[in-house]
């Protein structure tokens, strides 16, 4: 029998359910090595501090981070992250208590790698369970709440149900919940982060399923028919070769990324990292413009085995400035559940898919823009952070263990 999560219709299409629920299945299974990771780091930073280390650490670059060892033979180590990236990023989660632990806050400006309790992200299947909007940050934990991206302040508790997206407008946020059970249509209104009254409620119908987020054509959902633009009153605009909900990449108020042509695909029973695990490759990874109807196409990159998509609000594949994506393609044999990062141009004239430096990774790696979108940060050999300036074509390294975490976000350091 289906059963929905708690506050959402279980209507809600039962074409793409199966793949919603696998695809943030296969991202929970990420949480455990990624806490451990950064948890034995920041453990061993505050003893350190505490006088308890039986060695001396390595000398710091510049912005604070330990220099990454070179083992004999090996291509050297670039230099470390600059601290006029200006870029604080978040990691959860941390560590492990009864539940999912703190997150992990690295200011890459001084590099100081820190614990915070806030924001409490909740735990269930919750998509987004944490959105950047203006600055702030919005997550699922007590219903919907937000906190200052700068982590100052209380937090701020917008609404009862967990389940919300970013809306168009500049700083509000949609919030849904449903009117009758788990039947009928979904109830959804927008908050503004500023505060004030919120906005008068409206019915999505209960065929469509989980809202990715508000943009400036409409509400952009899973209808039966696949991702679908919606306005109240409105027959709703399905999008070219509309794929499910799962086939997603990212989206924003203009542009909606997601594939087209995609298979399911599974790691070797045998295979080091995620054996039997599933995940999705697409032939096609296409930016729908959904103001202009600009569609621009990206085939995979040749040799491999095609774009693996990461989900709605789970990467950040697109810049702030909406002039770049970044995303993951599959390398070859598919079992072996191993992936390469690209970045390609979609403003303007559009570029061919360029890889990335040293952007070998396994399935479910995380990727951010920095606050000024000159630097793409991601997992780089040895599992740490390294960012890669496109412009320049530079690749710098850190010692911070990255980036196979469930939430990972960039935001300007103050």
């Amino acid at each position: 029998m289906r059963v929905a999560p708690p506050g959402w219709p279980a209507d809600a299409g039962t074409q793409p359910e199966a793949l919603i629920k696998e695809a943030r299945r296969r991202q929970r299974r990420r949480w455990l090595a990624a806490g451990a990771a950064v948890a034995a780091v920041l453990a061993g930073v505050a003893g350190m501090a505490a006088g308890v280390a039986g060695h001396r650490p390595g000398r710091p670059g510049p912005h604070g981070h330990p220099r990454p060892q070179v083992a004999a033979g090996q291509a050297a180590v670039p230099g470390p992250i600059p601290g006029s990236i200006g870029t604080t990023l978040l990691m959860w989660p941390a560590g492990f208590g009864q539940c999912c632990g703190p997150v992990a806050v690295d200011d890459l400006s001084t590099g100081r790698l820190a614990q915070r309790q806030q924001p409490a992200i909740g735990v269930g299947d919750y998509q987004p369970l944490l959105a950047q909007v203006g600055d702030w940050l919005v997550y699922a934990g007590n219903g919907t709440t937000a906190i200052r991206d700068d982590l100052s302040g209380k937090p701020r508790v917008l609404g009862p149900t967990p389940f919300f997206a970013p809306a168009a407008a500049p700083g509000r946020v949609w919030l849904f919940q449903a009117r009758h059970g788990l039947q009928g249509p979904v109830r959804a209104w927008t908050v503004s982060l500023a505060g004030g009254r919120p906005s008068r409620p409206v019915a999505v119908p209960g065929a469509y399923g989980p809202a990715v987020r508000g943009t400036d054509a409409g509400l952009l959902v899973q209808a039966p028919q696949g991702l679908a633009l919606w306005n109240p009153g409105r027959a709703p605009r399905i999008l070219p070769s509309s794929p499910v909900f799962a086939d997603g990449f990212d989206a924003t108020s203009r542009l909606v990324a997601y594939g087209t042509g995609c298979t399911s695909q599974a790691t070797a029973q045998d295979a080091p990292h995620d054996p039997g695990a599933g995940y999705d490759t697409c032939q096609v990874l296409r930016v729908l413009d959904v103001v202009t109807g600009k569609l621009v196409s990206f085939p995979a990159p040749p040799g491999t085995a095609g774009w693996v998509p990461g989900g709605f609000n789970l990467v950040s594949a697109i810049s702030g400035d909406g002039q770049m994506i970044a995303a993951y393609a599959a390398t070859r044999p598919r079992g072996a559940g191993r992936v390469r990062l690209y970045v390609m141009r979609i403003a303007g004239r559009a570029g061919r898919a360029m890889p990335v430096p040293s952007s070998a990774a396994d399935l479910f790696a995380r990727t951010a823009w920095s606050a000024n979108d000159s630097w793409l940060l991601y997992q780089g050999p040895g599992g740490h952070l390294w960012a890669y300036q496109v412009a320049s074509g530079q690749t710098r390294a850190s010692s911070t263990p990255c980036c196979q975490y469930t939430v990972m976000a960039a935001m300007p350091s103050r």
